[in-house]
């Protein structure tokens, strides 16, 4: 019962990925995290800042 509940939580849009890609996500949004305060916080780059953050992370692991 209890694992249901784990598997349950972290589905997104009703998919549960798997363990790697659910690492990869969050260490994007970390990196991506990093970047925004680098910048001292300033909004608006949000999407920059993902994107850059995805393309590091991607490299990394294709490595």
């Amino acid at each position: 019962m209890k694992q249901e509940r784990q598997k349950e939580e972290k589905k997104v849009n009703g998919v549960a990925p798997e363990e790697d890609v659910l690492s990869i996500q969050k260490s994007i949004a970390l990196r991506a995290c990093e970047l925004y305060l680098q910048r001292g916080g300033v909004d608006g780059y949000a999407e920059d800042d993902w994107l850059q953050a995805e393309r590091e992370i991607l490299k990394e692991v294709q490595h």
